[in-house]
Order: structure tokens, then C-alpha cells, then sequence
């Protein structure tokens, strides 16, 4: 359900199973300190109970990141993705047997921070724009190494294709080799809206032109649960073949 938190913001999430036999994504939101903490997490199908290794790193990472006596929120941040990381490795029989990404936002009294593993982006859409919305993580996948090489000439459309998906950095249980977390918060204004999503609507993002802003636009001014609806049903729209997972979690900043 969608809720309101002190700070004016309007949260709510919502999930497809895409053209998969299980869902693997996981979303969570919860009230914190008077801020509001979204997560996302997708599980790896190409490993043993991605399903499940999403549900533990989830649930791991906000009772650490609730529970955590750090006044600091980027530290808050990394000591609860150590939690998840942690409690992962203790239900594995063998070394990195399962994984998932993680992207996590918190937002409170306006300001936005974030921590992310893996290619699970976050978009800033601001009020004041109403045709375009900004990636604001890292992608730790081989996209957009790939589509350099591609562009300069140094990889076949059908290699790139391929080396997309691949990634360069996931929760696993043991070192994590990338991590993107910000440091200092970015100020959100009335009317923005932060979106964390699955790498399931990255083609969804990609696509996106006016016709599609103006019913998001419109989903928008009506609620949170709207607009992530209306996200839902452009997804489903594209009719992708091979339709990955899809989740979204929003938050929509209202005037007081």
C-alpha cells in the first residue's frame, strides 16, 4: 500500500513476473528515523537460489540498517549491505553459491542517499522535467563497457549484445568488488520523483518517449501507487519475449 511519511513523501512499489518461471526480485520499504528506506533486490537466476539469496540479503539489510547506531548515513548504508553480505554467506553450503544486486535509498527531511551493487538502477525524475530521468548509481554490469567497445568499433553488435548482462559486481557472500554509495545527499524538491527499480525495466527506460512521460506525468500528480502501476503496464506493453523480472519502488516528494 501506498503511505505517507513526516517528510511529504508519497512511497509505493510493485512487481511483475515477466516472462520467468519465479520471481527473484525482492522490494522493501520501511519507515526509518523519520526517513523513508526503499530496497531492491534481484536475485541471480544463473545461480542457486537467486530467490532466495534476494529475500536474505533484503531482509538482512534493513533490520541492520534499522537497528544501526551510526548517526552517519553513507556508514549506515555500508554497515547494513555487510549485514546482507554476511547473512548470505551463512546460509551458502559453498562459496558464493548464490547472489543478488542491491540498490537501497533512503530519504529523509529531502535528501536522498543511496548504496548499490550490480546493474539495478536509480532514477531521479525531476518535477520541473517532465521528459527525461537521470540515472544517478553506477552500473556494475558490462553494459555500458560493451556498448563503448561497440561504439569505437572494438566489438560485434552480437558480442555486445551478449556481454550486457554480464556482471561485474553482485552480493554473493564473499569480497565485493564494486560498490556505489553516495557520499553526500542529493537535495530532492517538490515534485521529483525517485524511482529504484530492477534491471528488469531497463529496456523499458531506454524506450521511453513523450507519449509514455505523459501518462507517467499524470500517474504521477494522482499518487505513488499510480505511477508505479502505470510503469507496470508500459513494461508489460513492450511485450518482451524474454521479459526479465520487473520491480519498482517510488517515491514522490509532496509539497507540505
Amino acid at each position: 500500500m501506498a503511505r505517507r511519511t513526516p517528510d511529504t513523501l508519497d512511497c509505493a512499489s510493485a512487481q511483475w513476473i515477466g516472462k520467468r518461471r519465479e520471481q527473484e526480485d525482492v522490494v522493501k520499504s520501511l519507515s526509518v528515523d523519520g526517513g523513508m528506506l526503499g530496497i531492491v533486490c534481484d536475485g541471480m537466476g544463473g545461480h542457486l537460489r537467486g530467490a532466495c539469496a534476494s529475500c536474505v540479503v533484503a531482509d538482512a539489510f534493513a533490520s541492520a540498517f534499522a537497528e544501526s547506531g551510526q548517526q552517519e548515513i553513507p556508514a549506515r548504508l555500508a554497515e547494513a549491505l555487510h549485514a546482507g553480505n554476511e547473512a548470505l554467506a551463512a546460509t551458502q553450503k559453498e562459496p558464493e553459491e548464490s547472489g543478488t544486486t542491491l540498490l537501497a535509498a533512503f530519504i529523509r527531511d529531502r535528501c536522498l542517499w543511496w548504496i548499490s551493487v550490480g546493474d539495478s538502477p536509480l532514477y531521479l525524475w525531476s518535477g520541473t522535467d517532465g521528459s527525461c530521468m537521470d540515472r544517478l548509481n553506477e552500473d556494475h554490469s558490462m553494459r555500458p563497457i560493451a556498448d563503448c567497445l561497440y561504439r569505437k568499433g572494438e566489438m560485434s553488435l552480437q558480442r555486445a549484445l551478449r556481454q550486457r548482462c554480464v556482471l561485474r559486481s553482485a552480493v554473493m557472500g564473499g569480497p565485493v568488488e564494486l560498490v556505489d554509495i553516495s557520499v553526500m545527499p542529493l537535495l530532492l524538491h517538490p515534485g521529483d520523483a525517485v524511482l529504484a527499480c530492477s534491471d528488469g525495466l531497463q529496456v523499458w527506460s531506454e524506450l521511453l518517449r513523450e507519449p509514455s512521460f505523459l501518462a507517467l506525468k499524470a500517474a504521477r500528480e494522482r499518487s505513488s501507487r499510480h505511477l508505479v502501476e502505470t510503469v507496470m503496464e508500459q513494461v508489460k506493453d513492450m511485450l518482451e519475449p524474454q521479459q526479465d523480472n520487473a520491480s519498482v519502488w517510488a517515491a514522490v516528494v509532496r509539497k507540505s
